[in-house]
């Protein structure tokens, strides 16, 4: 019996949720230009479908997820229940989603916190590539990002990286 359990006791360990490996995640701090800001901000139209399509960030937050190959993979404009469960089968499927911006168009507009432009080959390589677009104070903004947090936990073995973009350097 005693040979039993030290065959066993690690195994149930190793099994267990506390012990599984969380996400690998990176976080990178950008800036939305002030210019593309004040651009968006003088477009007309659905906000929402504009910035799936467009990439005209308007209003916030806004989530943008992107796969391991840079296509788009899932868009959501503030906060909706049960979007866990969705992105869980876009990433576990490898679904692509046809009507959303590409993620070089995004990177474009943006800039690190020293002003340099970033690129896709500024990108660590990874799974999944999330950039959330917010603003400081912001409530829905904070919720979405504890709700993302929340998700990657339940995600092991997935490699993140976490595009911050920051959209408060409004004239």
């Amino acid at each position: 019996m005693r040979k039993f359990l030290i065959l066993v006791l690690p195994l149930l360990f190793c099994l267990s949720p506390s012990f599984t490996a969380a996400a690998e995640i990176e976080r990178i701090a950008l800036h939305q230009r002030e210019a593309v800001q004040v651009e968006h901000q003088r477009r007309g139209g659905n906000a929402r479908t504009q910035a799936q399509v467009q990439g005209w960030i308007v209003r916030v937050p806004q989530l943008f997820i992107y796969l391991s190959d840079y296509s788009a993979a899932f868009h959501m404009d503030g906060i909706r229940s049960g979007f866990e469960r969705q992105l869980n089968w876009v990433i576990d499927r490898s679904r692509t989603e046809r009507s959303m911006i590409r993620l070089d168009r995004l990177l474009e507009r943006l800039t690190t916190e020293d002003g340099e432009e970033f690129s896709l080959e500024s990108l660590p390589r990874a799974d999944v590539y999330i950039l959330l677009y917010r603003r400081a104070e912001c409530e829905t903004c904070d919720e979405l990002d504890g709700m993302i947090s929340a998700w990657l936990d339940t995600r092991p073995g997935l490699r993140a990286v976490r595009l911050d973009i920051a959209m408060d350097r409004i004239l």
